[in-house]
Order: C-alpha cells, then sequence, then structure tokens
C-alpha cells in the first residue's frame, strides 16, 4: 500500500495592500474535512488517487484564504509548523502533494513564502520522496521550488475554470514517479516579463494560443509537464515574473527544449499581452456606461485598482463617488470594505436614514469623507456582516469582511438581483464567468490603488532588472537562464 500525503497553503498576496492576513483569516481544514469541501486542487487529486489500486490518501492539513496583503508573520509560523509536525507524526510517506498557490508572501519573512514551506517540507520529508505540486498560473516559482518539487502542475485557464484536471494531473504524475522508480530532471525558465492577470486572459491572444499549444508539449513521449506561470506580477519581489517549467520523466536536454523552446515562444509575443477588454478611466468609464444602458443592459464596471481577487483592500468609494456626481439612476456598486459603516447600520436599524462619510474608511487610498445621506435598505450577517444602503441613485453594498463578488449568487444574498440593474460596480480586473456571461457591456475602469494596472508608471526596486515592460527595448535570450 502507497500513503500520499495531501497537504498545503493557499493565498495570494498583495504586498502593497495595507490590510494583512491573520489566522483567522484562512479556511483550516484538517485530516478528512479535505475530501469534504471541493477544495483548490483536492477534489482532482484524490479522485486520481482514488482510481488507483493499492493508494493510501494521507489527508492533514489545508489552509486557503481570500487574496489579501502579506501574511502575518505568526499565522504563517503556525500553519507552516502544523504541516510539518504533520508529516513528521504520520509519516513515513511514499509521496506527497501540495496544493499550493505560488504568491504566498509573509510578512518579515525576507523570502518567498511559497519557496520557504516547500523547501522545509523538502528537509522533513527526505531527498528521495517523490513531491508533486500543483500552483495558480497567477504564482511565482523559484529555481529552490524547482530543485525541491518533482513533479508539478498550474492552472491552464483565467478566469480559473480547470482546478480539477490540474489537480489530477498532478497526482497523476507523481503517481508514474512512483510505479515506475523515476527521477524526473526539469528545466526551470524566468522570463524577465511583468504582467497582470488582465493581461494574460486565457480566451484572448496570445495567452488563448500560449496556453493551448501546452497540449503539444502534452504529447510528447517522456513528457510529464510543461507549465506557464503568468506569476503575480504586483508585487516588487526578486521572484516575480513570468515563468516556464518543464519536467521529463528521464530526458534532461529533452525538458530543457521545451523549456527554452516555451519561454522563447513568450518573449517573442511580450507586445501582444495587453488589455484586451474594453477599459477607460473612472469618469470616462462612467459616462459610457451611462450612454449605453439602453441599448448594453447591464454594464459591468470592474474597479480594477482596488481588485479584491487580487488582494487589494476594497475600500475605495472612488467610483461610487463618481456615480453620484454624475446622478447615475439605476446603479449597483458591491463590495465596499468598511465595516464602522456597517456598525452605525446596525445600530440605526433597517430603514433608517443615514448622514454617511463617504471614503473615512479608505486605508489603500486616503481621501476626504463626503457626508451624503442615505436609507439602511438591507442588513445581513453573512460573510461578517453587511449593509444595503440607497444613496440617492445608487444601491451599495459595505462590509465587515473583505468580500470580492463574482457570482451571482453573491448578490442575491445581498438582497441584489445581478441583472435587472442599468450598471454594476464589482471590485475585480477580469470579470469572472458568471458575470461576464450576463453582462451586456464590461468596462474595466483603470482605477486608482494598490492593485493598479499601469506598472511602468509605478516604483519598482527590487524585480530583477531589467525586466519588460518597464525596459521596453531590452533584448533577451532563455538559454543562459535553464536551471
Amino acid at each position: 500500500m502507497k500513503r500520499i500525503a495531501i497537504a498545503g497553503i493557499s493565498i495570494e498576496c498583495l504586498e502593497r495592500s495595507p490590510v494583512r492576513a491573520c489566522y483567522e483569516d484562512f479556511d483550516i481544514h484538517r485530516g478528512e474535512q479535505l475530501f469534504d469541501q471541493g477544495l483548490s486542487f483536492i477534489p482532482g487529486m484524490v479522485d486520481r488517487l482514488k482510481a488507483e489500486a493499492g493508494v493510501q490518501i494521507c489527508p492533514l492539513l489545508w489552509a486557503g484564504a481570500l487574496p489579501n496583503g502579506l501574511v502575518e508573520a505568526g499565522a504563517y509560523a503556525r500553519l507552516k509548523g502544523e504541516i510539518l509536525a504533520r508529516l513528521e507524526a504520520e509519516g513515513p510517506f511514499d509521496g506527497v502533494i501540495i496544493s499550493g498557490h505560488g504568491a504566498l508572501e509573509v510578512e518579515g519573512l525576507g523570502r518567498h513564502g511559497e519557496t520557504d514551506y516547500i523547501t522545509a517540507v523538502r528537509r522533513v520529508i527526505g531527498p528521495r520522496v517523490p513531491l508533486g505540486i500543483a500552483f495558480d498560473l497567477h504564482g511565482n516559482i523559484t529555481a529552490e521550488i524547482a530543485r525541491a518539487g518533482t513533479v508539478f502542475d498550474a492552472l491552464r485557464t483565467a478566469p480559473h475554470v480547470d482546478h480539477h484536471e490540474t489537480g489530477w494531473r498532478t497526482a497523476d504524475q507523481l503517481l508514474a514517479v512512483i510505479q515506475k522508480g523515476l527521477n524526473p530532471p526539469n528545466a526551470f525558465v524566468p522570463v524577465p516579463i511583468l504582467i497582470s492577470g488582465e493581461q494574460a486572459v486565457t480566451s484572448q491572444e496570445p495567452a488563448r494560443s500560449l496556453y493551448a499549444g501546452l497540449k503539444t508539449y502534452d504529447a510528447v513521449p517522456g513528457m510529464l509537464d510543461v507549465l506557464l506561470m503568468v506569476g503575480f506580477a504586483f508585487n516588487d519581489l526578486p521572484w516575480c515574473s513570468m515563468s516556464v517549467l518543464a519536467t521529463h520523466a528521464n530526458d534532461g536536454a529533452a525538458a530543457a527544449k521545451a523549456a527554452r523552446e516555451l519561454a522563447g515562444q513568450v518573449w517573442s509575443r511580450r507586445k501582444e499581452f495587453v488589455l484586451s477588454m474594453e477599459t477607460a478611466p473612472v469618469k470616462e468609464g462612467v459616462q459610457r456606461a451611462l450612454a449605453a444602458v439602453q441599448a448594453q443592459r447591464p454594464v459591468y464596471l470592474s474597479d480594477s485598482g482596488d481588485n479584491v481577487t487580487a488582494g487589494a483592500t476594497g475600500d475605495t468609494t472612488l467610483v461610487l463617488r463618481e456615480l453620484l456626481e454624475q446622478h447615475a439612476a439605476d446603479a449597483v456598486v458591491a463590495g465596499i470594505f468598511a465595516p464602522q459603516t456597517v456598525h452605525t447600520c446596525r445600530a440605526a436599524g433597517l430603514g433608517a436614514s443615514v448622514d454617511l462619510p463617504i471614503g473615512a474608511e479608505q486605508r489603500s487610498l486616503p481621501c476626504e469623507p463626503l457626508t451624503v445621506p442615505a436609507v439602511v435598505e438591507g442588513l445581513g450577517a453573512d460573510e461578517g456582516g453587511w449593509a444595503r444602503l440607497r444613496i440617492e441613485g445608487v444601491t451599495a453594498t459595505f462590509h465587515t469582511r473583505r468580500v470580492g463578488i463574482t457570482t451571482r449568487q453573491q448578490f442575491h444574498q445581498l438582497g441584489i438581483d445581478s441583472q435587472t440593474h442599468a450598471i454594476y460596480v464589482v471590485k475585480l480586473g477580469y470579470l469572472f464567468p458568471e458575470l461576464a456571461e450576463i453582462a451586456g457591456r464590461h468596462i474595466l475602469l483603470l482605477s486608482p490603488g494598490v492593485a493598479g494596472l499601469d506598472f511602468p508608471s509605478q516604483q519598482w526596486v527590487r524585480v530583477p532588472r531589467p525586466i519588460y515592460p518597464l525596459e521596453a527595448g531590452m533584448t533577451w535570450e532563455a538559454d543562459s537562464t535553464i536551471v
């Protein structure tokens, strides 16, 4: 009986965010709880392992959280410590699989968080136990991770719809290594390109054909996997860039050839990584939306600078103010992080009129509050608590916890229909699939904030230089960066 452990920490961390992820922000599952919740890559991993005779699945601990700022050092130490302790106490294992992300960053750690805990796992299990790792394509990989892991896989879609397939492939590779006694070589190439996920939507070029092309490598005899990482480009850190990792059953030269080839393809198309959706500054975007609602209702506006799904705070009110300034008559602004506003509304009660100081709770983009009259139209306890207010022609929801509104059900829980209003504002970058399906038109607002998409205008100190597009005219060859 082969014993295979499953563990992991999964979070996307935005270092510019003023908030921190504490221990309580994580949804923590232990033991057989990992089987019940549809957690990240774990269902695909479990399904593949269950399909194999003679395998005992050993679920340890998985902790996941909404994208956030840096993880507090103490919270990370507790999670990492428990995973390592469980590996030691419940081992030995014939293999270990990590369901991760790639953008874990820890306050004061001084190194890539994922690198820190993956290399710690390797030290505990020893050099010979196969280690499989699954990543979000918006994560970062380092040479240390490439050396510590045995097999790797990553999402191939953005927005993400292939968690199950990715988990399955990771477990399938690990089983092949165990059953055939492989010691697979891999080749890792950091590609000096700094782009956001919004510039690499896999339904649009060049990401569409680059990711579709990964199936070509799947068909190469002996190739276990070739993955392409967009990276998490919002962080000014030395390990942030695009990257390629290729793993072959036994041929290091074949892995290196595939990695160089794909890295070269990515580099040759670097200028095509642009925002393919409609974009506009805030004022102009609201103007366009108001002009379009008769023919293209509903219009969805994404407040990209305050994108909660990239780790932003979700507290800015700039778009709400602009809708009020332009006298929007039927608009919704969903997901503003403002705990004190919710407490005030609870104290006032349903149906009460309140004087609301819009912007008073902004930490990521401080501003002078604007006091407006509002009516409390809804109160709820979901996800910590929320209040729905009517402010002139705008319905806005305020929350005690950061929340990314990505589904129609979330609107329903707030007492809001996701299609019948003229304009909806969500704190996202690209629209998630459910909302994209119902939007008559989508405009990505180039709004200010800690998740702002204007990379060249920002200050960069620690990312590896030169890097595109900060050095737009640079040249680069993949050969010299094979690890």
